[in-house]
């Protein structure tokens, strides 16, 4: 994992019944309870009835459509890390291959549940020579993600507004209601009604019959009679098999969010205020009440049974303070 100045060598109603919480074992989260052996807590969904877009708030799926080419090669840039202050390319552990539930390394702390492998390998790679590697088995709700808080300089400020990019790898495509790859969480920005409360960003796909498509999800820790916020926006753009660059921007204070893929320059996906749906009781239009970014995680975990088996490899992830693109097209 590279950082500015060093290597460390040593971190979605549609039939869905609500999802949960997307944090880490340890952290101040809602939702219910933990998934079994994991040690991490459960869900992070979304979905809900309709929403609605445009106004001075909702969400928008940019131009849609299929999942296009494959967004890269087993190649990348030179140095995928440019200064930023949160860089992993995966290529520093040398003695870590499989990974385990609870390990540590790097900035990196593992949540694994049994169904799931996740390790570092070779087999695609968008530079140097390893990836993370998370496999999900078919008809089971399981994934493995790594986690990272603490000392690193993207967390010095708690920032309210971090960019980020990083590919990923996918085949087999298998599909579920809803599964994850990327989120940041903490305490909900100063600034808001929701201050004491843990909030998520989550970068996700929400499928349901659908293959599986870019999404972003939104949860808020439950405060007395207000409950967990499980709420969600869907892209029209299918995640394809094989290579794609996303990039985003996640704006806490102004509730913006942004998801772009492959380097173009309209995004994907539109958040503005709020999603277009929530698991009941919270209202659709609730607004996204973004964290004071505390802790991230990387990874692939499917809160729903899959519909078949899931392989996905990321690599070069770079968090910044500063835009984050991918290369152009």
């Amino acid at each position: 994992m590279r950082s500015v100045v060093s290597v460390l060598a040593v971190g979605m109603a549609i039939a869905m019944g609500g999802c949960g919480s997307d944090d880490e074992p340890g952290g101040a989260t809602g939702g219910s309870g933990g998934a079994a052996g994991s040690g991490a807590a459960s869900s992070g969904g979304a979905g809900g009835t309709g929403g609605s877009s445009g106004g001075s708030g909702g969400a928008t799926g940019g131009a849609g459509g299929s999942a296009g080419s494959d967004g890269g090669v087993d190649a990348g840039p030179p140095d995928p890390c440019g200064g930023a202050l949160f860089c992993e390319t995966f290529d520093d552990y040398p003695a870590v291959s499989d990974i385990s539930d609870k390990q540590l390394f790097g900035p990196w702390r593992a949540a694994l549940t049994a169904g799931a492998t996740m390790k570092l390998d070779g087999t695609h790679t968008s530079s140097g020579a390893s990836a993370l590697h998370v496999h999900v088995d078919d008809v089971v709700k399981a994934g493995g993600r790594l986690f990272a808080d603490g000392n690193e300089p993207i967390f010095k400020d708690t920032p309210t507004h971090v960019y980020g990019r990083l590919r990923m790898y996918i085949d087999p495509n298998g599909t579920s209601v809803h599964w994850t790859f990327f989120g940041v969480s903490g305490d909900a920005e100063p600034s808001s009604p929701a201050v004491g409360r843990n909030a998520q960003y989550i970068l996700s796909s929400l499928a349901g019959n659908s293959p599986n498509t870019y999404s972003f999800v939104y949860g808020l820790q439950a405060q007395g009679s207000d409950g967990y916020h499980d709420c969600s926006s869907k892209s029209k753009t299918e995640m394809p098999t094989g290579w794609a660059c996303i990039s985003f921007e996640l704006d806490s204070v102004a509730r913006k969010l942004r998801m772009y893929k492959d380097g173009a320059t309209d995004p994907i996906l539109s958040v503005d205020d709020h999603g277009n749906g929530c698991v009941a009781p919270t209202d659709k239009t609730s607004p996204w009440y973004g964290p004071a970014v505390s802790r991230l995680f990387v990874g692939a975990w499917s809160f729903h049974e899959m519909k078949g088996p899931l392989d996905v490899w990321i690599d070069d992830l770079v968090v910044d303070t500063k835009p984050v693109a991918c290369p152009a097209p």
